[in-house]
């Protein structure tokens, strides 16, 4: 049924105290924003429960009601049917909601959200196809090397290996500069022959070498040894934001500072020229040492009995994610590819594989609660292709948007991860994930003992994700943050 945009125009101007109590209106792509004569006049209770308003937020000075998608049409109605004068479409304000008083991880969940938002749907999409072709080729149904396969895991995984260059152009638009500086800063990345420089250069050092932080380089710049996570950085989040975030100060500066006559060429020159360095430079070394870090930190804890088997299993199960985003979840893959090989069992991935099961019963728990659209539209297809074990169409379009459902997220894998490491599961081969990864816990010589310690620990997380995630969903709320 169409909206009456006339009857939720009147509804809101009735419940701020009257027309008369209107100083000034105007609207961005989501919310009417109105600087009130007396906020005190307002029933911010009735204008929360008016159809069509999501959320009521006094920032800024101003009083603003989230309407969503529709807003143009209520200011139009509004405009119409009172004598208020608007004065058109604004852009969003960078302190909303308050931002100011948010701690430094809602911030940077914040910055996350709005880099990844204009991917989601696509995001979604791939993730479905890559994750449904892969299933497909585990039954036999389809041929890895047919071209149907070839070209429908093409459509699916493409859009992973290439993320960077896509949140290089949204990265850019959030942070108000050049989007095609972000997005050949996100070209720079995945550039072939970097991502391949470890199969085709032979080592050049090591730095660190002798101890648990040892990382081999294959190539210097300027004598600085250039240091790659095992697989560079397709499919990577963090880095490229970081990268371009500083491209945006480097624009603005030498804009600025450069002559008028030369800036247009040498400011793109210079930033793109400088960010990509320090990419390279700083990013890639920095992540192989925390990553060295928390490999060392994890094989500590392993030896220690109980306890530090828990806190091991929870570090990487809580933890997992977070490490997808800065591209080093394939170093402790490869670490724990490596002992495999060595003793036939890893503990360290066995624990992983909880992730992407709790990310199921929180994608469930979304499509039972949710009654909004758009948080349906998001979560279905999220949900989907995390059973088939591609978890980030629901970490980028829910779980970090949302922010508390990221936190839930972690906690409820880091417990599962502890129970997990607890009964001391082991994986005996890396093949599927999801729903489809639970063959990795069963060999011929074991049995399937650890398919059954490994499913206590996923029954444990997925319970309190789920009755966590539905307990504190908030329809009105999560709609609200989705729509900007």
């Amino acid at each position: 049924m169409a909206k009456n945009y006339k009857v939720i125009a009147e509804k809101i101007v009735e419940e701020i105290g009257g027309e008369e109590n209107v100083s000034s209106l105007v609207h961005c792509i989501t919310r009417l924003r109105f600087v009130l004569k007396s906020e005190n006049k307002a029933d911010e209770e009735a204008l929360k429960n008016t159809d069509g308003v999501m959320q009521v937020i006094k920032a800024g000075g101003q009083y603003q009601i989230v309407i969503g998608q529709d807003v143009g049409n209520v200011y139009d109605a509004i405009l119409e049917n009172t004598h208020i004068n608007g004065s058109g479409e604004v852009e969003a304000d960078e302190n909303d909601d308050d931002q100011q008083k948010e701690n430094v991880w809602n911030k940077l969940l914040g910055t996350l959200s709005g880099c990844l938002q204009p991917t989601l749907y696509v995001l979604a999409a791939a993730g479905i196809i890559k994750g449904l072709v892969a299933f497909l080729a585990a039954l036999g149904v389809l041929e890895t090397t047919s071209g149907l396969y070839m070209v429908l895991y093409a459509a699916g995984d493409g859009f992973f290996y290439f993320l960077p260059i896509m949140l290089g152009f949204t990265a850019a638009r959030h942070f108000k500069c050049s989007e095609f500086l972000g997005a050949a800063i996100g070209a720079a990345l995945v550039y072939p022959s970097m991502v391949n420089i470890a199969s085709t250069l032979e080592v050049a050092g090591t730095l660190f070498a002798g101890t648990s932080f040892a990382m081999s380089y294959y190539n210097t710049f300027l004598g600085i040894p250039v240091v790659l996570p095992g697989s560079g950085y397709p499919s990577s989040v963090i880095p490229i934001i970081i990268a371009v975030w500083l491209a945006a100060k480097l624009e603005k500066y030498f804009k600025g500072k450069l002559p008028a006559s030369i800036n247009s060429i040498f400011t793109p020159i210079l930033s793109l020229a400088i960010s990509v360095s320090l990419a390279y430079l700083v990013i890639g070394p920095v992540s192989m040492l925390i990553c060295g870090v928390i490999a060392y930190l994890i094989n500590v804890l392993y030896e220690i009995p109980f306890i530090g088997r828990i806190l091991a299993g929870a570090l990487i199960g809580g933890g997992f994610g977070v490490l997808v985003m800065f591209g080093l979840h394939w170093v402790v893959i490869s670490i724990g590819l490596q002992t495999i090989a060595l003793q036939g069992f890893d503990y360290m991935l066995a624990v992983a594989g909880i992730g992407p099961i709790v990310g199921i019963a929180q994608g469930l728990a979304f499509c039972v609660k949710a009654r909004n659209k758009k948080v349906r539209d998001l979560a279905i297809p999220a949900t989907i292709s995390q059973i088939c074990g591609i978890g980030e169409p629901l970490m980028y379009s829910i779980l970090i948007p949302l922010k508390k459902p990221f936190t839930i997220n972690i906690v409820s894998g880091a417990i599962g991860g502890a129970v997990v490491a607890l009964l001391g599961t082991k994986l005996y081969q890396f093949g599927g994930s999801g729903l489809f990864g639970v063959t990795n816990y069963a060999s011929a010589a074991a049995g399937s003992g650890d398919v059954v310690k490994f499913l206590i620990g996923c029954a444990v997380a997925s319970v309190v994700c789920f009755v966590w995630q539905y307990m504190t969903y908030n329809d009105k709320q999560a709609a609200a943050i989705l729509d900007k």
